[in-house]
């Protein structure tokens, strides 16, 4: 028998599959999506691999053999294959980095199940008690109290026997051989997450906005349907509701959920909707999660015994069969695009994985994405809009104050609004909380020699370093290069440095001076890098603990808590002021959705939004609610500068060490790509080969081609023929191709 394997080859990049003999010991366990280890090249090095297939023959002779089977189950389920295999097609990767995405979280650090030894009773009652005199007769205290603490519960970890029982080891080993006990290794599983402790729900009667979504969507899940759906729904209409319905009926079906959430809705208030519905039948899969509960997790949904997964955007690959809906909620988030190789957008392989599952996709959002509602608009999708919040609460009223007559007419030299200030005071009176949103962590920008003009950057970045004042240090939030603080300019030796902008920790201090009584909470990524701090922080704010949270991104989504009565978005610009055609659908999504966290109870909402520029249109609709303004908008400027949704944009980006090695090579590929730009063409635009905008980034130059063509699906055939070039040996020049990229830095 041979075996098609891929190998996993980091230097070379080789996107090949190999073939292997088996050995006639190891033809049981070389099953498809087994790792194995295998000789590879001149030096028959040992590396490890991952069977694709298993034949009788191949075309090639003098075959090596497969060394080792590594592991006793796949590592890749067999129906993922071909998933993996568009993957690797799509987002111009390799077969293996495709795989990768279906593995088991740690598989190449040794990740496994936790077992632990335990000791069980083999005799009966009766026996037990007369060797347990017999025992204390002849002075073997240990044995007897092995055996007397295994009276009482029949099975004890072997730890336990030891050191809480009065045992030992040599005494547990000589009951083994007697006879009176077995010991056997049992898995253990490590929660992601307590169910005891939350309580149990059950569906409620929807609105009539809601039942529309719910009966159309158990019609599709009966006729299991591949239908492809987009919810709009105002923040606070229910939409979680719909989706645990939904999952309902397919659960009735004998069918399983996918359900994918932004990494930063993922709080522990979206895990406990799902948990307190549908108990242990849920496995929670998000960056939080040690690397053992990420792999117990992971094997539930392989060995099905959960039917919903709830994720972030990497749960699109759980190793689930028979699906019945896949939901992506805030489906106009960028998390769901993956910045890091391979470069899948979770909607685009959750289409996929619907369309060969046969079931319904729904993706909801209250401010979707421009792409998405525009294809929704053209019959893509199935449209759904909810428009009142489920309480029939009004939305929060919104004001917009105008910053620059807060230092030129208030004499107020302080970030927060003197209207802001008053409103924090109203809610302190009143027992109510504030959440306050800044686009930005740190406690200033950047830090700079008034002297000279000085800017200390990152030496491995061309960017500025960002000050963070509680631990006194300068940081990149690029490479993650720190330092500390600096006292006098590098530069020119002058003692005149100073901090620029602010960041969450300055608003922190800020606050803190303004209301000395208020009780703050501050949540950003230096607040919540320790395991759980995310779950701690709502958990106090939730509990009274706190008046006031302040933070990111991180406060904008997921958080319901119906005592939050206002809502401060301050410098609204950092927002706006960034060099993409998306800043203003981030900035509506954002301010909308941040505003949306007032008001979800019985107490009206109010939200303030600070701002230089208080005429911006995206000012103007978020301040109305208005997604239907936005969008309108919105879509006449796309189509007006050519953007997506009405074309492609295509992004290459070379690095390495050596700038004029890298800038040789892109042009090449430019003068390439220049005989296929044509004006009526599908490649209808190019701009480049140039600097990237971040021009270095961990000691790597950075040049970029950008361009915007029809359809990138018709370049396909172009771009993966530039990839496969620069992946089979141009070791000095990393080559990345991105179709619709997030971020273009």
């Amino acid at each position: 028998m041979v075996a098609k394997v891929i190998i996993n080859n980091k230097e070379q990049n080789i996107d090949k599959v190999f073939d292997y003999s088996i050995p006639m010991v190891l033809e049981e366990r070389a099953q498809v999506g087994m790792r194995v280890l295998v000789p590879f090249g001149i030096g028959n090095r040992m590396v490890d691999g991952i069977v694709v297939r298993i034949t009788e023959k191949s075309e090639y002779k003098n075959l090596k053999e497969i060394k080792k089977v590594l592991g006793s189950e796949p590592v890749c389920q067999p129906w993922l294959l071909d998933l993996c295999l568009w993957v690797s097609e799509k987002y111009f990767c390799s077969l293996y980095q495709a795989i990768r995405l279906t593995t088991p979280p740690g598989m190449e650090s040794g990740v496994r199940e936790k077992t632990m030894k335990v000791a069980r009773l083999l005799v009966s009652q009766d026996k037990a008690f007369d060797t347990i005199d017999e025992m204390r007769k002849k002075g073997a205290t240990a044995r007897a109290r092995v055996v007397e603490a295994l009276l009482m519960t029949e099975c004890l970890p072997l730890s336990k026997l030891v050191r809480e029982k009065g045992g030992s080891y040599d005494a547990v080993r000589s009951l083994e051989k007697l006879g009176f006990l077995a010991v056997e290794e049992v898995q253990l599983v490590r929660d992601a997450y307590n169910e005891t402790k939350y309580q149990k729900s059950t569906a409620y009667k929807p609105t009539s906005e809601q039942k529309v979504v719910i009966d159309h969507l158990y019609n599709v899940i009966e006729e299991e349907k591949n239908e492809k759906i987009l919810l709009r729904g105002v923040t606070g209409s229910g939409k979680t509701e719909v989706f645990l319905q939904a999952i309902e009926k397919v659960i009735e079906k004998g069918k399983n959920a996918i359900m994918l959430v932004p990494e930063i809705s993922l709080t522990p208030q979206m895990v406990e909707r799902f948990v307190s519905r549908f108990g242990n039948q849920v496995a929670v899969i998000h960056s939080a999660l040690s690397q053992g509960e990420r792999f117990d997790e992971w094997n539930k949904i392989k060995n099905g015994e959960v039917k919903v997964v709830v994720g972030a955007r990497s749960a699109i690959f759980a190793p689930f069969r028979n699906i019945g809906i896949i939901i992506l909620d805030e489906e106009h988030e960028n998390s769901y695009k993956s910045e890091t190789t391979p470069r899948y957008h979770a909607i685009d392989v959750a289409t996929k994985r619907a369309k060969d599952e046969n079931c319904v996709l729904l993706l909801a959002s209250a401010t979707p994405s421009v792409n998405e509602f525009y294809k929704a608009k053209i019959g893509e999708y199935t449209l759904f809009e909810m428009t009142k919040r489920y309480n029939e609460g009004a939305m929060p009223d919104v004001d917009v104050v105008d910053m620059r007559g807060e230092l030129f007419e208030n004499k107020n030299r302080s970030p927060i609004s003197l209207k802001l200030q008053r409103e924090i005071q109203k809610n302190l009176d009143n027992g109510e909380k504030t959440i306050l949103f800044l686009n930005r962590r740190g406690y200033s920008t950047f830090v700079s020699c008034r002297e000279c003009g000085e800017v200390i950057n990152c030496p491995d970045c061309s960017i500025a370093l960002t000050y963070h004042k509680r631990k006194d240090l300068l940081s990149c939030h690029y490479c993650g290069y720190t330092m500390r603080n600096v006292e006098e300019c590098p530069s020119c030796g002058s003692s005149y440095v100073k901090y620029f902008g602010t960041g969450t920790q300055k608003i922190e201090e800020e606050i803190s001076r303004l209301f000395p009584s208020a009780r703050i909470l501050r949540m950003d990524t230096d607040t919540t890098s320790e395991k759980c701090s995310h779950e701690k922080i709502l958990d106090k704010f939730k509990n009274g603990e706190a008046d006031i949270l302040l933070g990111t991104q991180m406060v904008t989504k997921g958080l319901d808590f119906h005592d939050v009565t206002l809502v401060g978005v301050l410098a609204a610009d950092t927002t706006l002021a960034v060099d993409d055609f998306r800043a203003s659908e981030r900035g509506f999504s954002l301010f909308t959705q941040v505003c949306g966290r007032a008001g979800r109870g019985n107490l009206s909402g109010r939200a303030i939004i600070q701002t230089y520029q208080p005429f911006n249109s995206t000012i103007k609709f978020s301040r109305q609610h208005d997604y239907l303004g936005f969008y309108e908008n919105e879509i006449i400027q796309r189509k007006r500068l050519n953007y997506p949704p009405f074309c492609d944009i295509i992004y290459i980006v070379a690095t390495g060490e050596d700038e004029q090695t890298v800038k040789e090579e892109m042009e090449k590929i430019g003068k390439r790509l220049d005989k296929e730009i044509k004006p009526d063409g599908n490649i209808f635009s190019k701009t480049g080969p140039g600097e990237a905008p971040i021009s270095k980034i961990k000691n790597n130059y950075r040049y970029r081609i950008l361009m915007k063509c029809k359809n990138a699906d018709d370049a396909h055939d172009l771009l993966r023929s530039i990839y496969e070039e620069y992946e089979k040996g141009r070791k000095s020049v990393f080559l990345t191709i991105d179709i619709n990229p997030i971020n273009m830095y």
